[in-house]
């Protein structure tokens, strides 16, 4: 059963450490895939892209229950409304869900800023790879031809 159809689902510490824990997981994907791009070894880049996709998948499952969950409490989804409603449960949880779910989006924070840095790198390799080719092309006589937006088409 999809973890986003369990009707007897509840937010509470247990839940959203169960979802900080898998962003750590991936976090720690995208630091490696990082490492990898940096260094050149492509070759680990598919790897890590399975791995990555299997745990966006499941962030997804995570994020889809979480949401659904506060809908049917009438919650709208922005920051501020979660925050409220965190301050307001009235359990022995609650200390411990508002700090989880503060680290659960600085978390959230570090992965999209690593990700959008790994994205840079694999731009700029990308851009390097084409002038490169573009050249050799060049060298041996090829004519290239130039697209919309200036881009070499060999």
């Amino acid at each position: 059963m999809p973890l986003n159809q369990d009707s007897s689902f509840s937010v509470s510490s247990e839940s959203l450490l169960k979802e900080a824990k898998e962003l750590r997981s991936f976090i720690d994907i995208l630091k490696k895939e990082e490492l990898a791009l940096v260094q050149g070894k492509i070759d680990e880049i598919d790897f890590y892209a399975s791995d990555k996709l299997r745990s966006i998948e499941i962030l997804i499952q995570l994020n889809d229950q979480r949401e659904e969950y506060f809908k049917a409490q009438g919650l709208t989804l922005d920051k501020s409304c979660i925050n409220n409603w965190l301050r307001k449960q009235q359990n022995s949880d609650q200390t411990n869900m508002i700090e989880i779910w503060s680290e659960l989006l600085d978390l959230a924070k570090t992965a999209q800023h690593i990700n959008q840095s790994n994205g840079l790198i694999i731009s700029a390799r990308h851009q390097h790879h084409q002038r490169a080719l573009a050249a050799l092309h060049s060298a041996a006589g090829n004519v290239s031809c130039y697209g919309p937006k200036g881009q070499a088409y060999i």
